[in-house]
């Protein structure tokens, strides 16, 4: 019997593959949206408002995927560049509802084309089927790693650490 630990190369795992081409993406994306002032985290935040603009600032992190200090600072960014406003809304005080300026709603068209030219890059010379597969792959994983996730409850702590890990 072995006690050698399974092998697993790199070249192998679907998880190391999906985070290379992750950042590979991720890397070009922010190299494009540089040209217009915009850092990524601004982008994530950015392209969950022109979904569904006016939320509050806890929906506004979960549906960008930033949480916490990160969250503070990305929000605090936005507003000293005047691409969004923060106001309370009327009967609830502890919230924060933040909005699109004209100069945020502006940018959606030519961020977004910047995300579809670093998409076309990363998939050049893919052919369209193998696209659709890969996108059905990746969304069944998402689906089963949601229904684990229900299954334990990580700390707040926990949480966080593995939001800042992803950034």
């Amino acid at each position: 019997m072995s006690d050698s630990p399974p092998s697993l190369s790199t070249s192998e795992s679907f998880g190391h593959n999906l985070r290379m081409t992750n950042q590979l993406i991720q890397r070009d994306l922010s190299a494009r949206l540089a040209r217009m002032g915009l850092g990524i985290g601004q982008w994530f935040a950015l392209r969950a408002l022109w979904e569904g603009d006016a939320i509050t600032q806890s929906e506004l992190a979960q549906r960008s995927g930033i949480a916490g200090p990160a969250m503070v600072a990305t929000i605090r960014n936005l507003l000293e560049a005047g691409l969004v406003t923060r106001h309370r809304p009327e009967g609830d005080r502890r919230k924060y509802v933040i909005c699109l300026t004209e100069r945020g709603r502006a940018l959606e068209r030519p961020a977004l084309e910047s995300a579809l030219e670093a998409n076309a890059l990363a998939l050049s010379g893919v052919a369209a089927e193998d696209v659709a597969a890969s996108l059905r792959v990746l969304r069944a994983a998402q689906q089963n790693l949601q229904a684990a996730a229900q299954d334990f409850q990580l700390s707040p702590h926990a949480e966080a650490m593995i939001a800042l890990a992803g950034k």
